[in-house]
């Protein structure tokens, strides 16, 4: 399995800025950092904004994020082995869009053809 690394937001700033610019580059235009800093700052502020509002955010051709409670249950102290009470909680869930999973795995799903419903 190849090494990952982490692309920061100032990478991506110029990952998307080089980017644009190279598509913009035939017509003699271009746009400064500074603007494309504002963009991908303004999408993640929404994102953050949406998703701590409760609201689910997909993004097409990434995936659905959203928040989902957690039923209190019970655990276990693992040094003690004493039952403890875990309370309710929210986690942040994120489920890949199926394009975006089959490019990870290299494994193309196929899509089943739906059962009709008619009522005889």
């Amino acid at each position: 399995m190849a090494k990952s690394h982490t692309v920061s937001t100032s990478q991506m700033i110029s990952i998307v800025g080089d980017r644009i610019n190279s598509l913009l580059q035939e017509k003699n235009l271009s746009i400064p950092k500074r603007i494309v800093k504002d963009i991908i700052q303004g999408f993640l502020t929404t994102v953050e904004n949406e998703v701590t509002g409760g609201r689910k955010l997909r993004i097409d051709r990434v995936g659905i994020l959203q928040v989902k409670d957690r039923a209190a249950r019970m655990g276990r102290n693992p040094q003690t082995g004493e039952e403890i009470k875990i309370p309710a909680s929210k986690k942040i869930a994120f489920r890949p869009a199926k394009s975006l999973k089959e490019q990870v795995t290299g494994v193309k799903r196929s899509t089943k053809a739906k059962k009709s419903s008619k009522k005889k």
